[in-house]
């Protein structure tokens, strides 16, 4: 974890969204050696240019929606400091002001989420920027946490003002003064932590790519997911046919594939890896088979595009043809055998067989009679 923190630190950092409160840090921390007014002031530039430096790094992200929101925080306290009868904090409780008000703006980022939403949509029309959306329902996600810590705080803060007055020296500067920034500190350490962890774990799972209709790749899911969105999206899956003496190598589908279980169909199949190229992904497959014959190498043999109920795929089709057949007992092939042709059409169009092998039957049975009639000319 902490490599994987090192690695994507900076990357990291800047989507925390709870580093939208280092600008109230700031005007907290400065409010303790200068006067209040010019720790606003400097806070208030200070978010400004962060804010600027955030959307040219990222654009629209959760940490810009916070810091958007407490730099305006600060451009109205700066704002109110021009008005008379409001220049000043009473008892030099800037800190304690500003976490107050931080709870406000969290509490409205969070409970007015779809409101502020609203104010983003085009007014002749239902269409959003995704990243603003997904910008702000995080904005709400870091509101919750700052919630959580900074309301207990002012509950008991408040309740030693109210009964406790006036407070000793000491409750005074930890309750008002050391304790709000620290608070606010700590909401970012316990993000930092929770991103940390996030991003390890999801990078120890497998994402699978997602295509569109010409075969490029626009997005990725993890591997879990396909469970869920079904034939929505198109993956490329690769499968590898092998051929031994003129038989074909079947065997039964396993029970927790997304489709056709129990079917007698080709073993040796799996989804490309996002990142993955057609090499990487064959020879990762092989891999897995064959861990100890390197010298195997299947070759392309088709590409189509297979959609039903259950899957979405564009599928590569490989053929393997292997003369030694004691290969196929290997375990992994769990209740494989050789078919000859015959068998196999004895029973085609029973629903035996998987539905991707008998668009593929006819490829298969020509690639084997030539692989036959080859070794026939040798």
């Amino acid at each position: 974890m902490i490599k994987a923190f090192i690695k994507n630190a900076p990357r990291l950092i800047i989507i925390n969204g709870t580093i939208g409160l280092l600008p109230i840090i700031l005007c907290m921390i400065l409010s303790e050696f200068i006067r209040d007014t010019i720790a606003i002031y400097i806070s208030s530039a200070a978010g400004v240019l962060l804010s600027f430096i955030i959307y040219f790094l990222m654009g629209f992200s959760g940490s810009l929606v916070l810091l958007s929101a407490y730099t305006i925080l600060l451009l109205l306290l700066g704002g109110a400091t021009f008005i008379p009868f409001t220049a000043g904090f009473p008892n030099d409780m800037l800190p304690f002001y500003a976490e107050i008000g931080t709870i406000i703006f969290a509490s409205v980022i969070l409970y007015e989420k779809r409101r502020i939403k609203k104010l983003f949509l085009r007014k002749d029309s239902t269409h959003y920027d995704v990243n603003l959306m997904q910008s702000i329902d995080l904005g709400a996600i870091y509101s919750r946490l700052i919630q959580i810590l900074c309301i207990p705080h002012f509950i008991i803060a408040s309740l030693f003002i109210i009964f406790g007055s006036p407070l000793s020296k000491t409750a005074n500067l930890v309750l008002l003064h050391i304790l709000p920034p620290a608070i606010l500190i700590i909401a970012i350490i316990i993000s930092q932590i929770g991103l940390t962890m996030i991003h390890s774990l999801s990078n120890s799972i497998e994402k699978y790519p997602i295509l569109n209709e010409k075969g490029d790749v626009i997005d990725k899911k993890y591997s879990f997911e396909t469970y869920f969105y079904k034939n929505h999206f198109i993956n490329p899956v690769i499968r590898i046919a092998v051929i031994s003496n003129g038989m074909l190598f079947l065997s039964r589908r396993p029970e927790n594939v997304c489709f056709n279980p129990y079917k007698i169909d080709l073993p040796m199949e799996c989804y490309l890896l996002y990142e993955e190229n057609l090499e990487e992904g064959v020879s990762r497959t092989m891999k897995e088979f064959f861990p100890d014959n390197a010298e195997l190498e299947p070759r392309f043999s088709l590409k189509y595009r297979f959609k039903n109920a259950e899957t979405n795929r564009l599928i590569y089709l490989y053929i393997l043809y292997i003369e030694d057949d004691s290969l196929l007992s290997s375990p992994r092939f769990h209740d494989g055998k050789l078919w000859t042709f015959q068998q196999i059409e004895t029973n085609l169009g029973k629903n035996y067989f998987g539905e991707c092998f008998e668009n593929e039957y006819e490829q298969l049975k020509d690639a084997a009679l030539i692989i036959e009639e080859y070794k026939e000319t040798k």
